[in-house]
């Protein structure tokens, strides 16, 4: 029985008031943590004061894709800026309820998903 291994993706837009949004699909841990990374520093390199990292399409998340996470949030912070994480499911609630009590990861409450979502 061979492993099947699940797609991870990201896009990044633009938004209007100047900020970036950073969708992401699929599983987030160990195998796909690193492609979150790149996409969030590719999608930052030019110091948006706002990220919206937007994982309404990660049912699930392990340290790796918390230590991303943090990570970009940190940079966000050494720059003035803010690292927002919206629409997350139960399972990465409950992960990111768990590093709240070491670190503050900020939930945004009402963001609207990207259209065609949800």
């Amino acid at each position: 029985m061979g492993v099947q291994l699940l797609r991870f993706e990201t896009e990044c837009e633009e938004l209007a008031d100047g900020s970036v949004r950073v969708c992401a699909h699929g599983e987030l841990d160990m195998a796909t943590a690193s492609t979150l990374e790149r996409a969030l520093v590719d999608c930052t390199r030019e110091h948006h004061s706002r990220v919206i990292v937007d994982l309404a399409d990660v049912p699930f998340m392990d340290a790796s894709g918390l230590r991303v996470l943090l990570s970009a949030h940190d940079r966000q912070r050494k720059d003035d800026g803010e690292l927002v994480i919206t629409h997350p499911s139960r399972q990465v609630v409950r992960l990111l309820d768990v590093a709240q009590r070491f670190t503050k990861l900020p939930l945004a409450q009402g963001l609207a998903p990207p259209a065609g979502r949800r």
